[in-house]
């Protein structure tokens, strides 16, 4: 029960961090970044699921079997996870205005820092509450990422051109460049 109420609370502090963005995000008109992921499929995923198995206790359908320290594990990752989300809000909306593309910050190293953050806390949650049904998260972003991605780097590559094909070389999709495979 305890490591259901960290990951909603994760969860709940990365709402909150894009709620507190929004208007920011409005009143520069700018590009939303994660529109589509961050709605329905993964707030199901990653909010709604593991707040009815917090709520209910109900019993694990597909228990998996993991270290005893996959759980503060996946505590310090949902940490992470949410700094990381914070950093990249914070990094896209406080650049100057009238720049195409975001370069500084944690976007220095990583394109989709946003996306990373919800890769990390998916499998903080799939750590935390140790059950088959906690990897809904993951299929939720399995299902909505690429096509967000790719979306989202089209539009920039319309809008920035050569500039961000270059962005695109030194940097890293969801991982900085060196460790990315």
């Amino acid at each position: 029960m305890l490591w259901s109420i960290i990951q909603l609370a994760g969860v709940c502090i990365m709402l909150l961090t894009r709620l507190a963005y929004l208007p920011l995000l409005q009143q520069r008109n700018a590009m939303v970044v994660g529109q589509c992921i961050l709605r329905w499929p993964v707030l199901t995923g990653m909010w709604l699921v593991p707040m009815l198995a917090a709520a209910t206790g109900w019993r694990r359908y597909w228990p998996l079997d993991l270290a005893p320290l996959a759980a503060p594990a996946g505590s310090l990752l949902l940490v992470y996870a949410c700094w990381l989300f914070w950093r990249s809000q914070h990094d896209l909306l406080l650049q100057p205005v009238g720049t195409l593309q975001c370069q500084g910050g944690v976007y220095q190293r990583i394109r989709h820092p946003l996306y990373a953050a919800l890769w990390l806390a998916a499998l903080a949650q799939l750590l935390l509450l140790q059950d088959g049904v906690a990897a809904s998260g993951m299929l939720a972003l399995l299902l909505s990422y690429r096509g967000s991605v790719r979306r989202e780097e089209g539009e920039m590559l319309q809008r920035a051109g050569n500039a961000y094909r270059l962005y695109m070389e030194k940097t890293g999709r969801l991982w900085p460049r060196g460790l990315a495979a």
